[in-house]
């Protein structure tokens, strides 16, 4: 089977270009390769669109059939539903389709078939849209449904249960013998079995049984008499409550301005306690939850602060940071920073401001910083050992910061230099590996003469006239780390 680019070009009835219209072409017939072509396979029936350009021109690429005998018939649907049929003739690479609807039509069984005719059978079947503006008086069986702006009912009862409409009649009836309202403000009250009037706000609230609370603002009511059960008071708004005796029957609650205790002070329970400041008079708070505050200070500062971390378990003892903050905690003295925290996501560190003494052991660990200064030994507490085999060539593999690498035995000719790969995985391409003879010869020199991601190159050197004879050397190395930013 093969492919043919179909052209063509869309105008209006005033000969203007037509942009942007979709054409859907759709392969009525399967086609097969036959099994003496290039390939064995079946096309399908299925649906191709194109939409043309401002200019109007579009194309669309249409399998045909090859050797197989089976016409490949196409039907084109244009921008107005008009509906066309015709056949891509063998061996076109690229035809137009005006050409293919004027000279390649199907005959037979497939015989072209206009969208009029296509219209009449249409209504004939009772199906698709149908247009009733011009119908002839008569009448119509069935029903229409309410998405295509019907009733989906035969009855008038039927018709308002579809829709959801109520008859004219009962509620309806009650509210339309109601005149037009008097005046403003007035409300429908129902007096009676199928009865309605009007009446005035006042008379509404008589109706209602409401009392005169119901004229009083919210900001001055009046109460006289009778209990107040359950009630807030000051929940949104706090103010002063007048009385000449509050007496409550257990406790009180809420908020108490003033002083509790003045005259006799005694222990109390507080549920929860809202103050501006507090003073304990150096007593101690205890039994606490969590503090929220904004600072903790040392009240006399000759006393200074003293936080204990008192927890007898282990891992009791912690402070607890936020996740995802450049500077999580930062301990600081007016502007200087002299230990920060950073917790930011993939950026987790500990940024030292100030020159830092480490005077014991420690435990090693990475540090960064723009000087790192040693007052006596500075160096590697892991490393490794290797042994070179089969030749002097073979390469090593080390995976240690530091190490020994024990060679092959060989006799270095003169005027020669031998090579061979350390692989270490500790090693970046731009780092600095040292390396220096443990045990050698006099006539031998050694360099690194190239450095990679996770390897390195040695090379020895036997620059004079003699041989060194069979000897086993020996290489201490050491990475430097380095950084280009």
């Amino acid at each position: 089977m093969a492919s043919t680019t179909v052209n063509f070009n869309l105008k209006t009835a005033g000969y203007v270009n037509y942009a942007n219209q979709t054409l859907t072409f759709k392969l009525l017939t399967a086609g097969a390769e036959a099994a003496s072509g290039d390939q064995t396979y079946l096309t399908l029936p299925g649906i191709v669109t194109a939409t043309s350009a401002a200019n109007g021109d579009g194309s669309v690429s249409l399998f045909r059939n090859g050797k197989s005998g089976i016409e490949s018939v196409y039907e084109v649907i244009l921008p107005n539903r008009e509906k066309a049929k015709f056949i891509i003739p063998s061996g076109s690479a690229t035809i137009e389709l005006a050409t293919l609807l004027v000279d390649h039509v199907p005959s037979g069984s497939n015989t072209q078939q206009s969208s009029v005719y296509a219209a009449a059978i249409q209504r004939a079947n009772h199906t698709g849209d149908l247009t009733l503006d011009s119908l002839p008086n008569g009448s119509i069986t069935g029903t229409l449904a309410v998405a295509n702006g019907g009733t989906n009912a035969s009855t008038a009862s039927a018709a308002r249960t579809s829709l959801g409409a109520q008859e004219q009649k009962d509620v309806l009836d009650d509210l339309g013998a109601l005149s037009a309202p008097a005046s403003d403000g007035q409300f429908i009250v129902a007096t009676g079995a199928g009865a309605f009037q009007y009446e005035s706000a006042a008379t509404a609230r008589a109706s209602l049984g409401l009392g005169t609370i119901a004229t009083q603002a919210s900001n001055s009511v009046d109460i006289d008499g009778g209990a107040i059960d359950g009630a807030v008071i000051g929940a949104n708004n706090a103010a002063a409550v007048t009385g000449t005796t509050i007496t409550a029957s257990t406790k009180f609650a809420g908020a108490i301005d003033g002083t509790v205790g003045a005259t006799t002070p005694a222990a109390g329970i507080f549920t929860a306690l809202t103050s501006t400041s507090i003073n304990v008079s150096d007593g101690n708070i205890t039994n606490a939850g969590d503090i929220n505050c904004d600072s903790i200070s040392a009240d006399d500062a000759a006393e200074g602060l003293n936080i204990i971390f008192d927890g007898t378990d282990t891992g009791d003892n912690k402070i607890t940071l936020t996740d995802n903050l450049a500077s999580a905690l930062d301990i600081t003295e007016s502007t200087n920073s002299y230990l920060k925290f950073t917790t930011t996501d993939s950026g987790e560190k500990v940024v030292i401001g100030k020159d830092l003494d480490i005077s014991g052991t420690t435990t090693a660990a990475a540090v960064t910083g723009t000087n790192v200064l040693a007052s006596a030994q500075s160096g590697y507490n892991t490393g490794g050992t290797i042994t070179q085999g089969t030749s002097i060539t073979t390469a090593v593999s080390l995976d240690q910061p530091s190490g020994v690498i024990t060679l092959f035995a060989n006799d270095f000719g003169s005027n020669s230099a031998t090579s061979f790969t350390l692989n270490n995985n500790f090693i970046d391409i731009n780092d600095v590996v040292v390396a220096s003879f443990k045990t050698g010869h006099s006539q031998l020199t050694l360099t690194v003469t190239a450095t990679a991601n996770n390897s390195c190159t040695f090379t020895l050197y036997n620059p004079t006239g003699s041989g060194t004879g069979s000897i086993t050397a020996v290489i201490n190395f050491a990475i430097i780390k380095t950084s280009t930013t």
